[in-house]
């Protein structure tokens, strides 16, 4: 999960726009230049990376959907 930081779904849980989804593709695929430059151009886009840079780095470094859910579980408060 995500924090959307697009000024239509500003600070809402999972409601990306499609320039935030593609950024966020592209930071996990090890990318995260080509993220922030994606973004640059966008209202809002820039806060992206800085909003949810603890969440996607954790994801990043998941390595197995066991790790990646246990780590959402963790940084949503859940366990």
């Amino acid at each position: 999960m995500l924090v959307a930081t697009n000024p239509q779904h500003y600070g809402r849980w999972g409601e990306l726009n499609t320039a935030e989804a593609l950024a966020a593709a592209l930071y996990l695929l090890g990318a995260p230049a080509a993220a922030g430059g994606l973004l640059a151009g966008f209202a809002g886009g820039p806060a992206f990376l800085e909003v949810n840079r603890r969440r996607l780095d954790r994801y990043a470094g998941a390595g197995s959907i066991e790790v990646l859910y246990a780590a959402e579980r963790e940084l949503l408060g859940g366990g």
